[in-house]
């Protein structure tokens, strides 16, 4: 028997298969186009040049070797601006599911309490958006976190007097991501360290702290049973877990240049605690802390001549100060590098327990 040669053609049947490779071809056009056109039509920067960026420099305040562009424009993180909160029935909804928890004890979150209104900012949402604008107890707030430096910063988001929303600027400065004021007009606005509380271009500018805890959510919940939450977007849901950078911070990596580094012989990503007395901040590494606590997991120790009472933890790490009343005291947290190269001459205090 003599083989045949079987050719398809478009009315045997190949119609079928031109049909489906034109669909295969319009689902891949259409997964693709939303890249294909951010990248042809984004927010200013080209990801080497700080000029491309559009954004005021005078009167900058950083080395150039330390004023570097770090995004390849910006807003590049999905920065988040009046978004959807979770009320504590919602949020307890979201935790009753064991195995796809919102939530977990040792989650750590940033606590913010305002006007009789307390929320929590997980960090691991934080970890994809890094600045979140809120209103919280009829304030305006931004809540703020980096994790090249290990920086948690909340203000009040305000600017010269006016209400604003705050971008990422793809700019680092000394180690620290920038932050701007965004407008309907782009290009010309100022640049803002978190870190310093200030701006450091343009005309000087100080940002309001907001008093805020770094804690983990089983201590939080605890004390505010009734908090609500920052409520995760589902464009984002798995990004928030594959996010973490904990890796980031067992390794002697440095993503930003910073000038000086520190020579005192302490791990430079060493995580410190900074009080502020009034006058002078107090800087101590979280992990001395933890060493000198008692069982309770506290320490009393003299800052400025007056006792204060450190709650902390090692798992997460954690440090939270509060006043003789109990009251929670402005802090700031940070990996001791970015600290230092921002805050020159500054040494970190050894506790002594009381």
């Amino acid at each position: 028997m003599s083989e045949q040669n079987v050719r398809l053609t478009f009315r045997g049947g190949g119609w079928v298969l031109a049909l489906l490779a034109f669909v295969i071809l319009a689902i891949i056009a259409w997964a693709v186009a939303p890249a294909v056109l951010r990248l042809g039509d984004h927010a200013p920067g080209d990801g080497a040049t700080i000029e491309s960026y559009a954004f005021d420099l005078s009167n900058t305040t950083f080395d150039d070797e330390t004023f570097v562009a770090v995004m390849q424009h910006r807003d590049m993180s999905p920065v988040l601006k009046n978004p959807p909160i979770l009320t504590a029935e919602e949020l307890a909804l979201k935790n009753f599911n064991k195995r796809k928890q919102f939530l977990v004890s040792d989650d750590l979150v940033v606590g913010v309490e305002l006007g009789g209104e307390t929320r929590t900012y997980p960090l691991h949402m934080l970890n994809v958006h890094e600045v979140v604008n809120d209103t919280l107890g009829g304030v305006p707030i931004v809540v703020y976190w980096n994790w090249p430096s290990g920086y948690v910063g909340v203000f009040e988001r305000v600017v010269a007097g006016e209400e604003v929303n705050f971008g990422i600027s793809g700019l680092s400065g000394n180690g620290v991501m920038l932050m701007y004021p965004t407008s309907d007009k782009v290009g010309g606005e100022q640049l803002f360290s978190p870190m310093l509380e200030r701006s450091v271009t343009g005309a000087l500018s100080q940002l309001t702290p907001i008093t805020h805890e770094v804690t983990s959510w089983k201590d939080w919940f605890a004390r505010h049973p009734d908090t609500t939450s920052l409520s995760p977007d589902g464009q984002f849901k798995k990004r928030y877990r594959k996010g973490d950078p904990r890796q980031y911070f067992l390794n002697d990596t440095i993503y930003f240049p910073v000038s000086e580094m520190p020579n005192d012989g302490v791990d430079p990503k060493t995580h410190v605690v900074i009080i502020n007395t009034g006058g002078e901040n107090v800087v101590y590494a979280i992990q001395d802390l933890v060493a000198v606590a008692g069982e309770d997991g506290e320490v009393t120790i003299d800052v400025d001549g007056k006792p204060v009472t450190i709650t902390v933890g090692s798992a997460p790490l954690l440090a939270i100060a509060r006043d003789a009343l109990g009251n929670t005291l402005p802090t700031q947290r940070s990996l001791w590098f970015t600290w230092y190269a921002n805050h020159a001459g500054s040494t970190i205090t050894s506790p002594t327990k009381q």
